[in-house]
């Protein structure tokens, strides 16, 4: 079993549902669609799905007695062992649906929550998932002091359920919150470092709901070998990648965790250093889903951008897997977003001849121009006193003509303003600009 997860003795599980007024069934099948999605993500097995349509959300159960008596007997029928429901629920709801129905129940939430401690990798997205599940543990301790324990390290079971265990389990988890967020604060601290280091280059985040093809698309432009699969938060870690070599000024390419409607906000919050790379990104290479619910996920990328503050920076959209919709579908497409680029790239590690690699350089040529076109090209005079900066001129610019000449070396560089100010304010009066 995965060691981060705390919920992991389950196999086969029912998926439920509340429809209420303001939901359609199209959003309330999609949405169990995606359920069934991230289940599977767990390695779990649906036994079915049960959809209870109620004017309002019972306070205490969450669902109507009658329709619980339905579920009950289903979970028997069906031989299941958990209860995943598709909406976000009270703790004292989850308390009383597992004494009910005698079942581990997990709400949407919390199996995100599950997926993302599964698939954490790095140090910095395990401690970043272990504060999103001590902060969603606090409030709903009752009947979890088994997970606890394991947390603790194994120190033994808890005893009684009363309430001066309830404290000493509050005051853990405060204690462990406390821990883990000194912790990311010092890999914040190091991930400033990093970003300081890479100032002088073009950032390109790729963003896009989750399982849209955005590892696929950077092992493609950058040549990597991140992992790859058709599983919903398949990729939780940032990943930089320079996009090409010879490029100045360099661009670098990073990957972000993928977005989902309904994102926990425990994980937005403990996932805002990674999502960082979107707020300190110069473009954002937007991938979406041709053949999944386009709207649905471009609302739901714009509402994650909107809570990052990020809405301002420019975005380049990429329509991936247009192989999967008809020739009708993609001429409607082009029409409604035409400053997209439309591909279906292949993972090339399986696919080592596939002919997605002009669809890719579609891709990098888009991002090529959108920065080319905002360079900015001047004509400076270096002093050969301060000829040892030449490496810093390279780093930072594109020289398209270099003369030297009797009062110093005539350069025409290609820039960002941004690096051009960094070369006055380093050079100081070590160069001049010409008219």
């Amino acid at each position: 079993m995965d060691e981060n997860r705390l919920f992991n003795n389950w196999q086969r599980a029912l998926i439920v549902s509340l429809q209420l007024p303001h939901r359609s069934n199209a959003e309330v099948q999609s949405s169990l669609e995606e359920m069934s999605s991230l289940a599977y993500s767990l390695g779990g097995e649906v036994a079915g799905q049960v959809v209870q349509a109620r004017s309002q959300i019972h306070p205490a159960y969450f669902f109507g007695k009658g329709k619980l008596e339905e579920i009950k007997l289903t979970l028997k029928n069906e031989e299941v062992d958990a209860l995943l429901v598709d909406n976000q629920l009270s703790p004292k709801q989850t308390q009383n649906l597992e004494k009910i129905l005698e079942c581990e129940v997990l709400d949407r939430t919390q199996v995100i929550l599950e997926i993302f401690a599964k698939n954490a990798r790095t140090r910095e997205a395990k401690l970043q998932i272990s504060l999103a599940q001590a902060e969603y543990l606090l409030p709903r301790l009752v009947g979890l002091w088994k997970h606890l324990d394991r947390e603790r390290g194994g120190i033994g079971a808890s005893r009684g359920t009363g309430e001066k265990q309830i404290e000493k389990d509050r005051q853990f988890l405060r204690q462990r919150i406390t821990r883990l967020k000194a912790q990311l604060e010092r890999v914040d601290k190091e991930r400033k470092t990093q970003k300081q280091r890479r100032s002088n280059c073009l950032r390109v985040s790729l963003i896009g709901y989750t399982n849209a093809g955005k590892s696929t698309i950077m092992n493609a432009l950058t040549n990597s070998g991140l992992l790859v699969e058709d599983r919903l938060f398949a990729t939780l870690d940032s990943t930089t990648r320079l996009l090409e070599e010879e490029t100045r000024p360099k661009v670098l390419l990073s990957d972000t965790v993928g977005f989902i409607s309904n994102l926990p906000h425990e994980v937005v919050a403990a996932f805002r250093s990674t999502l960082s790379t979107v707020k300190d990104a110069d473009l954002l290479l937007q991938i979406v889903d041709a053949s999944d619910n386009i709207d649905e996920h471009l609302q739901t990328t714009a509402d994650v951008l909107e809570d990052l503050d990020t809405l301002s920076i420019p975005i380049i959209k990429v329509f991936n897997k247009i192989d999967r919709i008809s020739p009708t579908r993609l001429l409607m497409l082009e029409k409604m977003y035409p400053e997209a680029v439309f591909v279906a790239v292949i993972n090339t590690a399986e696919n080592a001849h596939d002919n997605s690699s002009t669809l890719v350089d579609k891709i990098r040529k888009r991002i090529l121009l959108f920065f080319d076109e905002r360079m900015k090209t001047v004509t400076i005079r270096l002093n050969y006193q301060h000829s040892q900066h030449l490496a810093n001129i390279y780093e930072w610019s594109r020289v398209d003509n270099i003369d030297y000449q009797e009062e110093g070396i005539m350069m025409t560089l290609t820039t960002i303003p941004g690096n051009l100010e960094r070369l006055r304010h380093h050079l100081g009066s070590g160069f001049t600009e010409m008219s």
